[in-house]
């Protein structure tokens, strides 16, 4: 059984990692923040809670405060941002009465189960060992950082991970439901729909008539994405449908209008147009240090992905592919092309499980150590607002 023997050791390496790792993120930003002269924090410091939580408003999070504190508003950028992560941390700030501080109990309960069930997930295709190799690999990954910080990446993850769970075992409505929680929390969710119905059709035999009824909880990961556009369009008036060209289209339906607030001459273009603009932007203009951060972190991850693939089961191909190609097609503009781009590969978290197939790390604790290191610099860039994850 799951929880017993050597299994639930392993199981208990890997919540412990998540701890530590839990413990020493609060620590680094604390220490990145206050040490550092230069640093400006937007949050006011009033009280003793808004001293610690400081370190932490940041980039996106301060939309997701002003969610939680205000709800969506017409004009704002907040509809740019999906509901589901500031949703919940408005339920949980109904009793602690602390936007930052429920964003980020939100974001750690969602790690932590995370990473219970991608162990779990992992452990379907291979042994115990690797399995620990892989889940420790995603929670040391320099940009899982995002898993530590008040950004939606922790929750999408457990509802995408749980998606492909519940597909393996043929859970498909479950696995549908999560899937459409996942669109909910952000826009790559939709591209769920492809391993959910990869593993409805290998679970029929490949035979229409035995896939038909299964199928129909596909659907449920659009309705997610589609309760979110008629919320848009109902209670925010945010969304004036646009057809006249995709790009229209997409800003005006798919995506809000609010996104050019953030970023303003962003594109979502083929993943090859996109990439000879991010290079003509490299040869002739002048991009910031975190451009190329963003580059060799996306280029890496790029390759582990090819290291993977023949270890990858055909579902986790479809959907990994699925992601890099949507992560590669976003040009955000001439400063820093692929701005987020290694945060947006990270939704790709099979990767993880294919290198833990394929290597046997003897030399593991270092690579462990050497991982964590740059995953606590690039936390202190993010803390110092040097650095986009």
């Amino acid at each position: 059984m799951f929880w017993m023997g050597n299994e639930s050791t392993t199981l208990r390496r890997c919540v412990s990692l998540w701890v530590g790792l839990r413990v020493v993120s609060v620590v680094v930003a604390f220490l990145a923040f206050y040490l550092r002269p230069a640093t400006r924090g937007i949050l006011a410091i009033t009280s003793l809670t808004s001293f610690f939580l400081s370190p932490w408003y940041a980039w996106d999070v301060q939309y997701y405060v002003e969610i939680v504190r205000n709800g969506y508003q017409p004009g704002a950028p907040t509809p740019n941002f999906h509901p589901l992560y500031p949703w919940i941390a408005t339920l949980v700030a109904v009793v602690i009465r602390e936007p930052l501080l429920s964003l980020l109990i939100v974001s750690s309960v969602a790690g932590l189960l995370l990473t219970v069930l991608f162990y779990r997930l992992a452990r379907l295709d291979i042994d115990e060992q690797q399995a620990w190799q892989a889940t420790a690999l995603l929670l040391v990954w320099p940009v899982s950082v995002a898993l530590f910080v008040p950004y939606t990446e922790a929750l999408f993850l457990l509802l995408s991970v749980y998606c492909l769970f519940a597909a393996r075992h043929r859970k498909f409505w479950l696995a549908g439901l999560a899937g459409g929680l996942a669109s909910l929390t952000r826009q790559q969710g939709l591209f769920l729909m492809l391993p959910l119905a990869w593993e409805i059709w290998e679970s029929s035999e490949r035979r229409w008539s035995n896939a038909l009824k299964s199928s129909l909880s596909v659907l449920l990961v659009s309705a997610g994405y589609a309760v979110w556009i008629v919320y848009r369009l109902v209670a925010i008036n945010d969304m004036h449908p646009d057809f006249s060209s995709l790009q229209k289209f997409i800003h005006s339906v798919m995506v809000s209008p609010a996104s050019y607030t953030i970023i303003d001459d962003h594109e979502f273009l083929p993943p090859w147009t996109a990439l000879w603009k991010a290079f003509n932007v490299f040869r002739h203009g002048q991009p910031p240090a975190g451009a190329y951060v963003d580059m060799a972190l996306g280029a890496v991850f790029i390759g582990l992905f090819v290291l993977s693939w023949r270890y990858l089961r055909t579902t986790y191909r479809v959907y990994c592919v699925a992601m890099v190609l949507v992560s590669l097609s976003f040009f955000a503009g001439h400063i820093n092309p692929f701005i987020a781009l290694p945060r947006h590969l990270l939704l790709a978290f099979p990767v993880f499980i294919g290198l833990a197939a394929r290597f046997n790390l003897r030399k593991f604790p270092l690579i462990l150590v050497l991982l964590i290191i740059g995953q606590m610099a690039l936390l202190c860039t993010f803390v110092w607002q040097t650095w986009v994850p």
